[in-house]
């Protein structure tokens, strides 16, 4: 990609059931309810005009993300990549439960390793080597659009702030908050002489859905 612009997209899988209840979902095999279904379609309608225009879906394993991707790939002509690589943290004991308080906030935004869980550590050394690899991998795109859930999201926005991923210099202070439900966050990476660069161009770009936007972070 040298001299070139890539743009990646960070999109959320749509509304579960789960995620309406504040629970933690982790690996559960959880499917879009008839919210997500309806936010995923207009993720879908708002991408089939994205410039410059999508080149690449890749999605999580999970089916809260599959469904997701099923209908952007629809409505873009496009079929989707799936990787592991992609998809939410396993929380371990805590999968399924809510998170109603402050210790489990913190082990659903990684502050600390439930039993079983996969370690923080391990979950962002993932995603950055997900992230980092969609130069190499399709060296010839233009956009690449990726279906993930709020925790990845949220470790690539940390990776940002301390410097894992490099911004452009003068970049302004980057936003770590919960994600929306089909919203997009949107990178723009580009290789300079002195090594790749960063761009956050938006975060949690829901202008998409209307009246029904949705603020609970859990998977």
């Amino acid at each position: 990609m040298d001299g070139r612009t890539l743009h990646i997209l960070l999109l959320r899988h749509g509304q579960t059931d789960a995620n309406a209840a504040g629970v933690l979902q982790g690996h559960l095999p959880t499917p879009l309810n008839r919210l997500g279904v309806r936010q995923a379609a207009m993720l879908a309608q708002r991408l089939s005009s994205f410039r410059p225009a999508i080149d690449v879906l890749v999605t999580s394993d999970l089916p809260r993300a599959t469904q997701t991707a099923g209908s952007i790939a629809a409505a873009c002509g496009l079929k989707p990549v799936v990787d592991p690589a992609w998809r939410e943290r396993g929380f371990g004991l805590l999968e399924g439960k809510p998170v109603g308080d402050k210790a489990m906030w913190r082990a659903a935004s990684g502050e600390m390793d439930p039993p079983g869980a996969e370690p923080t550590r391990a979950m962002q050394a993932r995603v950055l080597g997900a992230v980092l690899g969609l130069p190499e991998q399709y060296p010839k795109a233009n956009t690449i659009a990726v279906v993930t859930h709020g925790g990845p999201i949220r470790s690539v926005l940390k990776m940002l702030v301390d410097g894992r991923l490099e911004l452009t210099r003068g970049h302004p202070a980057v936003p770590v908050s919960p994600i929306i439900n089909c919203a997009i966050l949107e990178l723009i990476c580009r290789r300079y002489p002195e090594g790749v660069r960063w761009r956050l161009a938006c975060v949690n770009d829901a202008a998409h859905l209307g009246d029904v936007v949705t603020e609970k972070d859990s998977g």
